[in-house]
């Protein structure tokens, strides 16, 4: 009974620890890949899963090993990976299953590897073109609380002395001065508070029909948005028909992939369009606004021809060149509006002070 109750008090504190730790996109891929290249080698999987765990460390290392261990107990892979949803997808489980059935399990991993290097590719360029605009945000937002809270309340007691009528910018920048000395605290609380509850909000699914609707629509970042989710779901489309899932289960699972509300909506509805005996491009012409014409009309050549994988992952590339030159374009746009809003803002304070000083000094000379 006491061996028992220790070796339950370690599976939770695994479970635990795989949870809310996770593994991130590189070491999927490097997971994927190592499996098929060892497959394509000739080792069994459960010879690929223990050079696999050698390998690994960390959390991954603690999964691959209860994935060895279920292997091993006669359970198949991907029913193996299954038992991890917050670190295997839909699509992740569902290549390896049709893998498995159609014995092409190497080939499905390697294509899996490639899409998932894909992913994270357009994910690091996102992210890379958005590093520089939000490090100027935060440096002018650091400089502006600066001023507020630590020169600004030793600068204008100095004018409450100088005895004269002070220009408007002065007496606006006293009266700001008098607000952050006194709700200072209560103000800069009130900043954070508001950031962390957005940041909440718009990780709420309730609120995606709003923000996400939002999103689509604000220049440049509709753009991006709208861009990201076609070429995720082209290419995650392509890979699993590739990997031989039939069309109305394969657009099931690349919904979950896309994250926005109504790409997932319009998916939904199409693939129940396709289990009816439509044509894919038929339900996604009924979604103008989120499935351009060029997308629609090159998915209807690709079915009549037999080659819709092929047009599937050209449009992958496609939107996702429609990506990097958006994101180009938005670091271009933003650069110079952080530059004038933070020269007007120091511009604006240097008039404030010089001003009054300068038609002090008028005044003595006279």
């Amino acid at each position: 009974m006491a061996m028992n109750k220790n070796s339950n008090k370690k599976k939770s504190a695994l479970d635990f620890e795989i949870s809310f730790g996770g593994i991130n996109l590189a070491d999927k891929i490097t997971f994927a890949k190592h499996l098929a290249v060892m497959l394509k080698s000739g080792l069994t999987i459960t010879e690929a899963l223990e050079i696999v765990h050698g390998q690994s460390k960390g959390v991954l290392k603690k999964i691959v090993g209860k994935i060895k261990i279920s292997v091993e107990s006669g359970n198949s892979l991907s029913a193996s990976l299954k038992n991890f949803p917050k670190v295997f997808s839909s699509i992740f489980v569902n290549t390896v299953y049709v893998g498995e059935s159609s014995g092409t399990l190497d080939e499905n991993l390697e294509n899996l590897a490639l899409h998932l290097k894909k992913d994270k590719e357009l994910i690091d360029k996102i992210k890379g073109a958005m590093i520089y605009p939000i490090i100027v945000l935060i440096l002018a937002f650091g400089l502006a609380m600066a001023i507020s809270f630590v020169v600004l309340p030793k600068i204008t007691p100095l004018f409450d002395g100088l005895g004269m009528d002070l220009p408007l910018t002065t007496r606006l920048l006293i009266q700001f001065s008098d607000v952050i000395q006194e709700h200072g605290k209560k103000i800069l609380l009130g900043i954070f508070g508001g950031i962390g509850f957005f940041l909440w909000l718009i990780r709420r699914k309730f609120s995606h029909p709003i923000t996400h609707w939002l999103i689509l629509k604000i220049p440049i970042i509709g753009s991006i948005s709208k861009n990201k989710n076609l070429t995720t779901f082209t290419a995650t489309f392509g890979t699993l028909l590739k990997s031989g899932l039939h069309i109305d289960e394969a657009i099931n699972i690349t919904r979950d992939t896309v994250d926005n509300y109504y790409f997932n909506r319009a998916l939904k509805n199409v693939a129940v369009k396709v289990k009816q005996g439509s044509k894919l491009s038929e339900g996604l012409e009924a979604y103008p606004a989120i499935f351009p014409s060029l997308l629609t009309s090159m998915i209807k050549i690709g079915e009549n021809s037999g080659r819709l994988e092929e047009v599937l992952f050209y449009l992958s590339e496609y939107h996702e060149t429609e990506v990097n030159n958006a994101t180009k374009t938005l670091s271009t746009a933003i650069e110079p509006l952080l530059l004038i809003f933070i020269g007007l803002m120091v511009g604006g304070l240097a008039i404030s002070i010089i001003t009054p000083i300068y038609k002090l000094t008028g005044n003595v000379q006279r």
